[in-house]
């Protein structure tokens, strides 16, 4: 493993013992640049660059006891926005989150709670046009692909340079 990745994992370890005590929740601004870390109304997104799947993003947080972001609102998708915008990575994007149709093509639902996600039973965000449930390869959602926070399905085992982890602390 590589300085850079061991430094990677160091830093990521000491945002989720900062962010795991509500005294130190103000002195993790100060790591923040360098651990890709963002508070948003208590809750935290934690990016990384390293290019993985969405499965592999999925157990890198499970490792460190957090999940993919899910999106649940509008308000939701605000958090997001300002978050990703204090740490000014809103160029980098797209970034996973823990939406997935693997169950059931074409029925997406969160994977941190098994909650649908449809216009009828919740808040959407998909760009124009998505979910391209056509392409019969897209079962997993990306934020930040189409520009800002809207969500496109793509191959879950995309493993590209683009593609970001987003994450959020377990309530």
């Amino acid at each position: 493993m590589s300085f850079q990745a061991v430094s990677s994992v160091l830093a990521l370890a000491l945002v989720v013992l900062a962010a795991s005590s509500s005294a130190a929740k103000n002195s993790t601004l100060g790591i923040s640049s360098r651990a890709g870390f963002a508070n948003s109304y208590q809750r935290y997104f934690v990016y990384n660059d390293e290019p993985v799947t969405f499965f592999e993003a999925w157990h890198k947080c499970r490792a460190h006891g957090l999940r993919l972001a899910s999106v649940h609102s509008a308000l939701d998708d605000v958090k997001l926005m300002v978050a990703l915008a204090q740490e000014d990575i809103t160029q980098r994007g797209p970034w996973w989150i823990a939406g997935t149709d693997l169950g059931k093509p074409g029925s997406f639902v969160w994977i941190t709670g098994n909650k649908r996600i449809d216009g009828r039973a919740g808040y959407t965000n998909f760009a124009a046009g998505q979910p391209d449930i056509l392409s019969g390869t897209g079962h997993c959602l990306v934020a930040g692909g189409a520009g800002g926070t809207q969500w496109n399905n793509v191959d879950c085992g995309s493993k590209s340079s683009v593609y970001k982890k987003t994450y959020e602390n377990f309530p």
